[in-house]
């Protein structure tokens, strides 16, 4: 498996932790408890061809699935699975069906971290599992990515969501939770996901400190392969930094 393609599997993967998933007409349509654009995913199956319209085919699709059901939806489109023709008509063909791009990630990937620069704080670490950390996690995604803290419960809150792949780590700091680290086993590859500290903690080295606790969890239990990611412009600094190398890229395309 290309790096590339690791990494799109492994989003794909981390991403089904949402809900449902089904394939159709070369799209994954994954939809959510909540109408909330980032949390009902349409991702493309396999390249795209240059047949014109054939991109605007596959986003009608994921647009009359969402529709039909009543919520707001995002596309995350690879750039691999484009042709440069297609990538470069993406900023009109998208708005041209009511959406806009809300990111840019670039697809990361590293065999191992790098050693810290820094000593970093210590935390107290606990899964999410129970009610408490479940309610802990969504306080912090509410916080940190600017979600309606009642959408943000209502996909991190509810036990039946927790039965799939997705595994998340919380850092405590005098038994509040301060950053967070969620990570998937899949597709060969440890994914890293949901980075995050709140916003009164941060330059501290907490994220980094939750990401390196939940990693060595994951690799305590076997789990090899290279560590993956999509990288916010936020966190780009600190992937780097700690030796994450570009190997594609990815677009975010909202109906909100």
């Amino acid at each position: 498996m290309k790096a590339w393609e690791r990494n799109a599997a492994n989003l794909s993967a981390s991403l089904s932790f949402y809900g449902p998933a089904e394939i159709r007409g070369g799209v994954k349509l994954i939809s959510s408890n909540v109408s909330y654009s980032v949390f009902n995913i349409a991702l493309l199956t396999d390249p795209v061809s240059d047949f014109e319209g054939e991109l605007e085919r596959r986003i009608h699709v994921a647009a009359g699935h969402f529709g039909r059901l009543g919520k707001q939806w995002s596309f995350w489109v690879c750039e691999h699975l484009l042709s440069p023709r297609t990538a470069n008509r993406l900023t009109r063909i998208f708005p041209a069906c009511g959406m806009q791009c809300i990111a840019e990630s670039p697809g990361m990937e590293i065999d191992e971290l790098a050693p810290p620069r820094r000593p970093l704080p210590e935390l107290s670490y606990r899964r999410v599992t129970g009610s408490d950390t479940r309610a802990d996690f969504a306080h912090l995604v509410a916080n940190c990515f600017h979600i309606p803290t009642g959408v943000s419960h209502r996909v991190y809150g509810e036990e039946s969501a927790w039965g799939g792949p997705l595994e998340v780590w919380l850092g405590y700091n005098d038994g509040c939770a301060v950053a967070s680290t969620a990570v998937v086993a899949a597709a060969g590859a440890v994914g890293i996901y949901s980075v995050a500290t709140q916003p009164a903690f941060r330059g501290k080295g907490l994220a980094e400190a939750v990401m390196r606790h939940a990693i060595g969890e994951m690799r305590r239990r076997g789990e090899c392969g290279p560590l993956v990611l999509q990288s916010s412009p936020s966190g780009l600094e600190l992937y780097r930094r700690l030796g994450f190398r570009r190997n594609t890229r990815y677009w975010v395309f909202s109906t909100e």
